[in-house]
């Protein structure tokens, strides 16, 4: 197998190229999802006390059944809220996956613009990334009890497995994450040095203007498929 390096400047100047072309359509996308989040989880959502199930224990147990029904409309605001989160989690799974998808299609060519058609993609494509992602969450989780330095080492390996996941559909879901593991051998650090280089990018956004995050999380999302991109190479 081969084993080729990715070259950090080279990553960043195409997600750089591709972000001037594409990438205030894509920060215009990243605001609306934060706005329908919010107005979503400002419409639905209503907050519980975390005293609430504990006094209506109590009230139960005393047998005074106004307190109980007073508690049980609190309940009932955050089953809203639960709702609301479910809802917004989704949208944003949804999103991603389409995001990742455009990205791949603008840079193999398969799209020439921002478009809708990136969100077309089979369920059962959504629903592996999700469990891509859940899995390499817990790994994640898993290095972090170790000691924080397994943590930084691991995640580089991983964070290939959802693109290569969507760009490979037909893949399993332990295949996507062992491509991802294979491609990013020796690249670790490089990884390492371009993340950082990514959140200083993220935190110059915000410095910048609030807004200003969003064209930062488009230069994030291309950068992160050109480098994809460099390293599926070890692959074949």
């Amino acid at each position: 197998m081969a084993n080729f390096s990715i070259e950090i400047g080279s990553t960043l100047s195409t997600g750089w190229e591709y972000a001037k072309k594409y990438g205030l359509l894509v920060a215009v996308i990243y605001l609306l999802i934060d706005v329908v989040s919010g107005g979503m989880q400002s419409l639905l959502g209503t907050s519980v006390p975390p005293d609430v199930y504990q006094n209506l224990g109590e009230a139960i147990g005393r047998g005074d059944w106004d307190t109980v029904a007073q508690y049980s409309q609190l309940l009932n605001g955050g089953v809203g809220s639960s709702i609301s989160t479910i809802f917004v989690v989704l949208i944003e799974i949804v999103v991603s996956v389409a995001l990742y998808n455009l990205a791949l299609g603008l840079m193999s060519g398969q799209f020439s613009e921002v478009t809708f058609d990136a969100f077309k993609l089979p369920a059962a494509t959504y629903l592996k990334v999700v469990a891509v992602e859940i899995i390499v969450g817990i790994i994640a989780g898993f290095s972090m009890l170790f000691c924080i330095v397994p943590f930084f080492f691991v995640m580089p390996r991983l964070i290939m497995a959802a693109p290569y996941q969507i760009e490979h559909p037909e893949a399993g879901i332990i295949e996507s994450i062992k491509a991802s593991w294979n491609m990013t051998s020796g690249n670790t650090l490089s990884l390492l040095g371009l993340g950082i280089t990514i959140v200083g990018i993220v935190i110059l956004g915000i410095c910048c203007c609030c807004v200003g995050v969003y064209f930062a999380q488009a230069i994030e999302l291309f950068t992160l498929i050109a480098a994809y991109n460099q390293l599926k190479a070890n692959l074949y």
